[in-house]
Parts: structure tokens; sequence; C-alpha cells
């Protein structure tokens, strides 16, 4: 449950590109969760720890942010002190980790594209906002949606190691994705058959359903 299913929608987080979004438990206990499970920390295993340890750190926010907008790296920040504070150190040196590779890898990751003046390939610097905007703009996503389709598309560039891609390549992931997700209108569902046990040959079918 966010801020705004509980009728408390003034929390709002400033990402680290500047944009404003509002504050969603749901994902910072994910979070949470996530740290526990890959520092193999065992009560990471019971979901109700990450549960209030979320609960704990909005109800701070609420209480100590300036505005209700709390900035993306104050609330890593506040993450990483409550899981050592808890007893959760492995964790929180994990969660930590994991920010520094992250933020390496989005500012080593560079796309190009064709410069509208002149048609000559540019780089830019990677910024998942505005494939989000793209998605939002060109698909009629909501905003959570598509920030979980470009997160998903963010870490398989970064699980290929790449130092560059193109525009094109960032598109073409994002619309398999999107197919993955029934999210690309027009798409073909294929339907595949078993084959029978009598020996008779599997045929696949791509009418339209």
């Amino acid at each position: 449950m966010n801020d705004a299913s509980s009728g408390k929608a003034t929390l709002r987080v400033r990402k680290r590109d500047a944009t404003i979004e509002p504050f969603e438990i749901a994902k910072l206990r994910n979070c949470l969760r996530s740290a526990m499970h890959g520092a193999a920390d065992p009560a990471g295993l019971d979901n109700a720890a990450a549960g209030s340890l979320a609960e704990a750190i909005q109800e701070y926010l609420r209480v100590s942010t300036p505005r209700r907008v709390a900035a993306a790296g104050h609330l890593a920040e506040l993450v990483e002190v409550v899981l050592s504070q808890t007893g959760h150190d492995a964790a929180a040196m994990a969660f930590r980790q994991h920010g520094q590779l992250r933020d390496q890898q989005r500012k080593w990751l560079m796309v190009a594209a064709p410069r509208p003046s002149d048609g000559r390939i540019v780089q830019q610097r990677w910024r998942k906002s505005r494939l989000v905007a793209s998605l939002q703009q060109g698909h009629g996503l909501d905003r959570s949606t598509a920030r979980m389709i470009a997160g998903r598309v963010e870490q398989l560039i970064f699980n290929c190691g790449l130092k560059v891609v193109t525009a094109n390549l960032v598109r073409e992931m994002a619309n398999s994705e999107l197919l993955a997700w029934a999210l690309l209108p027009g798409a073909l569902i294929v339907k595949k058959t078993r084959k029978h046990q009598s020996g008779i040959g599997a045929r696949d079918s791509t009418d339209p359903a």
C-alpha cells in the first residue's frame, strides 16, 4: 500500500535526475527484502521484518522531511542505517555495494542516436527517466508500469555489460518487455500445441487470438 491508497498522498521522492514521484512503501519493502535475501540474512526470509522496517522509515520521513519531499540519496542512507542499527549488518553492506555498482553502471552507459539537426550519431548518458517518459507518451502507460518496464530494460542492458547502446536497441528491448507483459497493442499471441502421445507432430499456431 502506498501513500495515495492510505489517504496520505503527501510524501514524495526526488529522484537523482530531479524528477519527483510519489513515495511507494511497497517498493521500499521490496528493496529491504532484496538486501536481506542478497546477504543471506536469515531474518530476511521473514517478509514481516522488511515490512516493519519499511513502515518505520516511512513514518520517520513523514515527521522529519521538509515539504514532504525526500531525496532519493537520503532515502538510501536511511535504508542502510536502519538495516545496520537493527542487526542486519550484512544486508546493509550488500545494499550499499549494490547502490554503488548501479550508480557506476548508470554513469558509464551511453546511448547513441542520430542528431535531428544533421543525422550525425551522438552519445548521451543513459537516463531511465527518459525511457519512462517515452513509454508513458508512446504507449499510454501509467508511471508505475512505465518505471517497471524501464527498470527491466535497464537491468537487461547492465547484465549484458554494454557501455554503449543504440536508441533503436533500447526501443526494441522495451518492445520485447511490453510484449512479454501483453502491453504491446496489435501483437499476435502464439499458441503452441504439445506432441500427442500417438506420435503426431506438434504444430504451432500463429493465428490471432
